[in-house]
C-alpha cells in the first residue's frame, strides 16, 4: 500500500471528507464516489456540499474550463476547495487540487436534484458598543448571534468565513481567512 492510500484509510478511520464550498455565482458539479458508483450533484451558488458527502471532484456545470481545464479538478479527503468569481471565470483556493481526464472516474452518473448542497452561512455585521468591542455578529440564516456562539459555530466549520484563532494571551476570537481583500475582514464591518 502506498503512503497516499495509508493516509486515506486514516483519513476515512477520521472521518475526514473533502468538501466544496461555492461562493461564486457560477454552478458546479461534485463527484463523490463513497457507495462506489460516481454521481455528480449540481452545487448551486452560495452553498457547499454537505458535511456527510465526501466531494473527490468538481467541474462546471456549464462546461466552461477553470484555470484552462474543461474536465474533472479531483481534491483530496482532507481538502476543502472554496470557489470564488474572478472576472470571467472562477478562482479556486484549495490545499491541493489535481486535472483529471473524463474517464478517472469511470461512468458518472448526473444527479440534477436541486436540494443536495447547504447554504453558507456567512458573518456579514457587527454590532460593537461604545467601547467597539464586537458584541454580537450577525449570521445569514440565523441572525444576531453572541461571539461565544459565534467561536462555538467557528469551531464546528458552521460558519463559511471566519476561523478560530486561539492567542497564548488573552480570549479566543475569529476572525476571516488570510488573503488580500481588507473589504470582507470581519473586523471591519459592524455598526457603533
Amino acid at each position: 500500500m502506498n503512503t497516499y492510500q495509508k493516509l486515506k484509510s486514516i483519513w476515512k478511520n477520521l472521518g475526514i471528507k473533502g468538501q466544496i464550498k461555492n461562493f461564486s455565482s457560477k454552478s458546479f458539479w461534485i463527484l463523490e464516489t463513497d457507495s462506489g458508483k460516481a454521481i455528480a450533484h449540481q452545487l448551486f451558488p452560495m452553498t457547499k456540499s454537505p458535511d456527510n458527502a465526501d466531494a473527490d471532484a468538481f467541474r462546471r456545470t456549464d462546461d466552461q474550463p477553470i484555470e484552462g481545464h474543461k474536465s474533472w479538478w479531483k481534491i483530496y479527503d482532507f481538502s476543502i476547495a472554496e470557489i470564488y468569481d474572478e472576472k470571467t471565470g472562477v478562482t479556486i483556493s484549495a490545499i491541493t487540487k489535481t486535472k483529471v481526464n473524463d474517464k478517472e472516474f469511470g461512468k458518472v452518473t448526473y444527479d440534477e436534484t436541486s436540494n443536495w448542497g447547504i447554504p453558507i452561512k456567512l458573518i456579514t455585521d457587527v454590532q460593537r458598543n461604545k467601547k467597539k468591542e464586537i458584541t454580537n455578529y450577525y449570521l445569514t440564516g440565523v441572525g444576531w448571534i453572541t461571539p461565544r456562539k459565534a467561536l462555538t459555530l467557528t469551531c464546528h466549520g458552521e460558519i463559511d468565513n471566519a476561523r478560530p484563532v486561539f492567542p497564548q494571551s488573552g480570549a479566543p476570537y475569529i476572525r476571516t481567512r488570510r488573503d488580500l481583500a481588507i473589504f470582507n475582514n470581519i473586523e471591519t464591518k459592524g455598526i457603533v
